[in-house]
């Protein structure tokens, strides 16, 4: 985990500030009997990690309530979702295609050919309807429409930059009044904020299944998580869990 990590992540102080999560996280099961050990305890000593490098911080779930709340047309809320409900990166939202989105069927996702750590897929836990509404519009406005969600007819490649979703991304926080530390974010802040809160999303899921652990005789929620459930069933649960906490944050309901 850590090896991807360490080859994905940008900067050294984001490295770091994955590394606290999970130590966070497993100190929790420590402290509940949960974990024997943390297995993250001393992984810091196996890479060279600058500590003092200034990092960006996560976006609060109220920044991303507050962004979503603020988007006034269907592209800034794709752009939204894609950064803080997907979690992609600024670079692959500016050149996703049509052809990347698979909505059918139960797995709705995007596919990658190519990414950091090889191919892969991004599954949308949240925003389907959103996205296939938005894909139905660029094809009623556009008969010569590429494809791309993000199409631009200055660009040789057919789409936008990052540096695009970049200026777009922060021209809405600042509509929307949205810093932080006192600065206007960027979009690798959403990204950010996927990530932590799928760790926490995890995190509950381990919590609930503390009960079933229990009545099983185990004080390892985890061991009903890896023995006593299919790899299908973990991602469905984990996906759940996801889901009501994305939903919190861009329900208008909520």
């Amino acid at each position: 985990m850590f090896d991807e990590l360490d080859t994905d992540l940008g900067t050294d102080a984001s490295k770091q500030r994955y590394l606290s999560d999970v130590n966070q996280f497993y100190s929790h099961l420590e402290r509940r009997a949960i974990a024997a050990f943390n297995p993250s305890s001393r992984i810091s000593e196996e890479y060279n990690w600058n500590r003092e490098e200034k990092d960006n911080q996560p976006l609060s779930s109220e920044d991303v309530r507050r962004l979503y709340g603020a988007v006034e047309s269907s592209e800034e809320e794709l752009l939204v979702l894609a950064l803080c409900a997907w979690g992609l990166r600024r670079n692959e939202v500016a050149s996703l295609h049509v052809s990347q989105v698979v909505l059918e069927g139960e797995d709705p996702h995007i596919y990658f050919e190519e990414r950091k750590n090889g191919p892969g897929t991004v599954a949308l836990v949240y925003g389907r309807e959103q996205l296939s509404d938005y894909i139905d519009a660029l094809g009623a406005r556009d008969d010569e429409w590429n494809g791309y969600l993000s199409p631009s007819t200055a660009s040789s490649s057919g789409h936008i930059v990052g540096e695009t979703v970049q200026s777009r991304f922060q021209r809405l926080a600042n509509r929307a009044g949205v810093t932080v530390r006192g600065e206007t974010p960027t979009s690798k802040m959403g990204r950010r904020f996927w990530y932590t809160t799928y760790m926490e999303a995890q995190k509950q899921l381990l919590e609930n299944l503390d009960v079933i652990a229990g009545d099983q005789g185990s004080s390892d929620a985890s061991v009903v998580l890896e023995n006593y459930l299919s790899e299908a069933e973990r991602r469905k649960y984990r996906r759940e869990f996801m889901r009501e906490r994305l939903a919190d944050v861009f329900d208008a309901d909520s």
